[in-house]
């Protein structure tokens, strides 16, 4: 019997090396690229255009699909397919019809998503404990 259940969030966490240097370009891409939303694949590094224009909108409260497709050259299906993927990885939301940083900044953003997994994981961990518990298994 099998269970349908949709993701409320699907997490993506990629462990990058760190760059070697500060560079505000190449820290947004290895961002990107550790919440895995810039594939190789991605010549023209759409995403992390996408995701460094709604870092710049954070004071002015995020932006419209359509402004951020018009200010970026990129059409509205693009625009919303990779902001629907920011979303689901817990760093952006859709407001009052406008797309935002989660939070007030990046830090901050981040540590609500690490709150979000640990979540999670107490979910699984719970749900494993009870399984063994059926099974009679023991940790040790």
């Amino acid at each position: 019997m099998g269970l349908e259940v949709e993701a409320l969030a699907e997490y993506v966490i990629k462990d990058l090396r760190i760059p070697s240097t500060e560079d505000y370009e190449a820290d947004v891409e290895w961002f990107c690229k550790c919440f895995g939303f810039l594939e190789s694949r991605d010549k023209e590094k759409t995403a992390s255009r996408i995701f460094k224009a709604l870092l710049e909108s954070v004071k002015q409260k995020g932006l419209s699909s359509d402004e951020l497709a018009e200010k970026m050259g990129l059409t509205r299906g693009t625009m919303v397919h990779h902001l629907n993927k920011m979303i689901q990885n817990g760093l952006a939301v859709h407001r009052e019809g406008r797309y935002e940083l989660r939070s007030m900044s990046l830090q901050r953003t981040v540590q609500e998503v690490k709150r979000d997994i640990e979540r999670v994981f107490a979910n699984i961990e719970h749900i494993a404990k009870s399984i063994d518990e059926n099974l009679n298994l023991t940790y040790r």
